[in-house]
Order: C-alpha cells, then sequence, then structure tokens
C-alpha cells in the first residue's frame, strides 16, 4: 500500500471517530487527534443544581492542565463560567457544596399568599406577580461569588449568553462587559425569575436561544481555538420522569427542548467549525438530581462525578 493510501486510509478513520458514540469509545469524551496543550474552549450547558456536574468537569480539567483559552456558559453554566474566568477553582467547588434552595431562589410574597386565596383570584394574582421566585437570594449569591476585577483581567475568555426578550435574539457579554445583572439575567428562566434590565433592554435566560452556547462562543473565537468540550449534564441513558404534577411536567419539556437543542448545536458547530475538534462529555450515570432541587448531598455526588468523568476523558486523550 503507498504512503497517499496510508494517509487516506487514516483520514477516513479519524473522520468516522469523531462521530462514534462515545460509550463504543470507552471514553466519556471520545478520542482526540489534537495534542494534550490543544487551545481549547469549554461550554457549559447550566440546567440549575445540575451545575455542579459541569462545575466538577471544570474543576478537574483545569487542575489537570487542560488549556482552557475559553469558557462559555448560559444559566447556571454562565455562573460556572465566570468562577472560571475569575481562577479561584476552591471557591467554585466551596459554591457548589455550600449551595441550598434559600441561596439561590425564594417564593415571592404574593405567590406565597395567592394559595390562600378563593378560586379565579388565585390565577390572578399568580400571573400579576410576574415571577415564582424572589431573585434577591440569587443576586446576593452572584455578588458575594465573583470579583469582576479579577474576571476583567483573566487571560480565559469568557462568554456569557442571555436572551434579549424585545429583539427576540442573543445577546453575548465578554470580560469587559460582564456585569452582576448580566448573571442574573443569564440565569433568569421566564416565569421564574423576572427578566433583568440591562443597558435599557430586558434580558433573560439564555438558554432560551443557546442552551450550551457553542456555536456563539466559537464565533468569538476566531482561530484561536483546536477544541471544544461541550458540557451537558444529562447522561445518554437517563430518562424523563412521568409527568405527574405541572412543575414536572413544564420541567420534563423544557429538559428535552434543552437536551435536542446541545446536540443540535454541537453537530452544527463540527460542520461550521470544521478545524475545530468537537467533544460532547455527558455524566457516566444519570446524576438524579433535579433543576430546581438543591440538595447537598446530590449536589456533592454531581461534583464528584464530573471530576471522575473528566480524568476519565483526560485519560482517553492521553492514550490515543
Amino acid at each position: 500500500m503507498t504512503p497517499g493510501a496510508i494517509a487516506a486510509r487514516c483520514s477516513v478513520l479519524l473522520l468516522l471517530l469523531s462521530f462514534t458514540p462515545n460509550s463504543a469509545l470507552g471514553s466519556p469524551c471520545g478520542l482526540s487527534a489534537r495534542p494534550p496543550d490543544a487551545p481549547t474552549a469549554l461550554v457549559l450547558s447550566g440546567g440549575g443544581a445540575k451545575g455542579a456536574y459541569e462545575a466538577g468537569v471544570a474543576a478537574a480539567f483545569v487542575e489537570r492542565g487542560l488549556q482552557v483559552r475559553l469558557v462559555a456558559g448560559s444559566s447556571a453554566g454562565a455562573l460556572n463560567a465566570a468562577m472560571i474566568a475569575d481562577g479561584r477553582l476552591e471557591r467554585l467547588d466551596a459554591l457548589w457544596r455550600g449551595l441550598t434552595r434559600d441561596r439561590v431562589y425564594s417564593l415571592r410574597a404574593p405567590v406565597f399568599f395567592a394559595g390562600l386565596l378563593p378560586g379565579w383570584l388565585t390565577l390572578l394574582t399568580l400571573d400579576r406577580a410576574g415571577s415564582l421566585f424572589d431573585p434577591a437570594p440569587l443576586r446576593e449569591l452572584v455578588s458575594a461569588s465573583l470579583d469582576l476585577d479579577r474576571i476583567r483581567s483573566s487571560p480565559v475568555r469568557l462568554v456569557v449568553v442571555t436572551t434579549d426578550l424585545a429583539r427576540r435574539e442573543p445577546r453575548l457579554f465578554d470580560n469587559r462587559s460582564l456585569t452582576r445583572e448580566v448573571l442574573m439575567a443569564a440565569a433568569a428562566v421566564p416565569g421564574a425569575f423576572p427578566a433583568v434590565e440591562v443597558d435599557g433592554a430586558l434580558l433573560v435566560d439564555g438558554g432560551l436561544t443557546g442552551r450550551a452556547p457553542v456555536l456563539e462562543a466559537l464565533a468569538t473565537a476566531g482561530a484561536a481555538i483546536e477544541r471544544a468540550v461541550v458540557v451537558m449534564s444529562y447522561a445518554p441513558d437517563e430518562r424523563g420522569a412521568p409527568p405527574t404534577t405541572m412543575r414536572r411536567a413544564v420541567e420534563e419539556a423544557f429538559e428535552t427542548s434543552m437536551i435536542h437543542q446541545i446536540r443540535r448545536d454541537v453537530e452544527l458547530a463540527r460542520l461550521k467549525f470544521p478545524a475545530v475538534e468537537m467533544h460532547l462529555l455527558r455524566p457516566s450515570a444519570p446524576l438524579r438530581l433535579r433543576p430546581l432541587d438543591f440538595d447537598p448531598a446530590g449536589i456533592a455526588r454531581a461534583l464528584e462525578r464530573g471530576r471522575a468523568d473528566a480524568l476519565a476523558c483526560l485519560s482517553g486523550w492521553a492514550t490515543r
């Protein structure tokens, strides 16, 4: 066989490997043809309490020397991304391990008292409340967790995605334009949290337009990125629960839409940015953690699962 024929076969093999399911390769994120020190983009999708998983992934990647040059996120992934750019990973781990529901949200007073009202008054009061949750606990958490000066001087490029309600399009922020209000907007799930006004625009959760903003991140990166890892907090074999309550029905619908959006955007990124090696990292087992269930024990398990999966991913790359 001629050297040209051997090279052609190797190219075909590498192309096939890039589309082979992770489980078939024995690694949670597949094989890599890039060197270990390849400039990498880390894209985080959030998912409420499930964001603990991606925090564990990110911490293990950075601690083991993965050259993360760009980090992007929406929803809870935006806060994780900002803390990675901040550079103090011990604070990221401590934040998640100390997280409880009361530190993230509380019911707004009109919502709480609506249940005491008769019939149609309950629906009217809920409608006029604007949102279910009081954003004050989340705002306090964001303010206490980040140092904006450190983020602005960070060597890690940051991309945070929000959604402009009036324009019905994504709005992006970087290291210099990030504010605490932007992070509040990035996590403002409509109906759960109120929209946040930033520079005269009403902004909400970036997950509406880019749950795992890999397309947005790579569009800003130019030729500086050789590898992208998109982290999703739903295991390949994870199944939804029966929608026995209104809350469960809404959650399942939202999560189904999110999962398909992430898969679609990863495949689009492969086509649009062929020079970037794409990886989708998913939990090796279901996290068994609901987005609004900020259970310390469940969060601790998700953090450790994230670390273990990231280390398995790096091990697979090292033996390419």
